[in-house]
């Protein structure tokens, strides 16, 4: 009787375990079955390139071609109920995730498909260039909430370098980002284009000669403003978007700006105070 209590109770605690494990899996709703014969190939044709293909039992193989898969039933153990049933999964370049249900019947009428685009994505295969036009989107679209917005109360510039005058007119942060809005004066009158901008940390002041310090570059994610040419006597607002970083109390912010096939360039230094005071949008 002890034993039957025990083994109750540890098959009441597999079948609880399975149920809860469920909750964090979510089944696709609807799973397509396609039929396959042994004497005949059927043929998929799909909008991308195919980038990964699965077939789950030996009893159905598959082979690919740019944007066509070919299925086809080996013919053996017919009466065995294994070989009638399989899934077929399909993953295409552009992320496109396709599960399909296989099953067994030599005589088909229809032998080729073509595959609709599904609403499920593989993020992780994905191609760069699909990334990049994602995420372009998303910089677009902060880029013009941040010109939306005024400049807020902060005056940070540089010293007269009579190339370049930097002033600070807007930290902002946004969507776990960080907005930085420069203005830049020419004050010479010819003109000036910028080759690169660099951020980088720098110690507020210098401290025991035994002291080691590792400067870091800061790298913007992306640059709003699509013009680096500063007119003779004029001016530029350029916005820069930033993964959301900080400085340490010892650390200030460097911001050099340097002419292209020129000798001229100017600096500038953000406090860490006014970078913990961003225009929160």
């Amino acid at each position: 009787m002890k034993k039957q209590i025990i083994l109750l109770i540890g098959l009441t605690f597999m079948v609880y375990s399975t149920i809860y494990s469920q909750k964090y899996l979510v089944p696709l709703q609807k799973q397509d079955t396609l039929e396959v014969s042994d004497i005949k190939t059927t043929h998929l044709i799909f909008d991308q390139k195919i980038k990964y293909l699965d077939v789950g039992s030996p009893y159905f193989v598959a082979d690919t071609t740019q944007q066509m898969v070919k299925l086809k039933h080996i013919g053996q153990e017919l009466v065995d109920v294994r070989s009638q049933v399989s899934n077929l999964t399909v993953i295409t370049e552009d992320g496109g995730y396709y599960s399909i249900v296989l099953g067994f019947n030599r005589f088909l009428n229809n032998l080729t498909y073509r595959v609709k685009r599904t609403a499920e994505f593989a993020d992780a295969v994905k191609t760069k260039a699909q990334k990049e036009k994602e995420e372009s989107a998303i910089f677009e679209s902060i880029c013009k909430q941040l010109d939306r917005h005024s400049n807020n109360k902060i005056r940070i510039k540089n010293g007269r370098s009579g190339d370049i005058r930097i002033r600070v007119t807007g930290i902002f942060y946004i969507k776990e980002k960080i907005g930085l809005r420069l203005e830049l004066q020419n004050e010479s009158t010819i003109d000036f284009d910028i080759d690169h901008i660099l951020f980088r940390t720098k110690l507020r002041k210098r401290l025991s000669k035994d002291y080691l310090y590792q400067e870091r570059v800061i790298q913007p994610i992306n640059i709003c403003t699509e013009d680096f040419e500063i007119i003779g006597n004029g001016r530029k607002n350029i916005t820069l978007l930033f993964d959301k970083f900080m400085l340490n109390e010892k650390e200030k912010l460097s911001v050099d700006i340097f002419e292209t096939n020129g000798g001229r360039s100017a600096t500038l230094y953000i406090p860490r105070d006014q970078l913990l005071k961003p225009k929160v949008i």
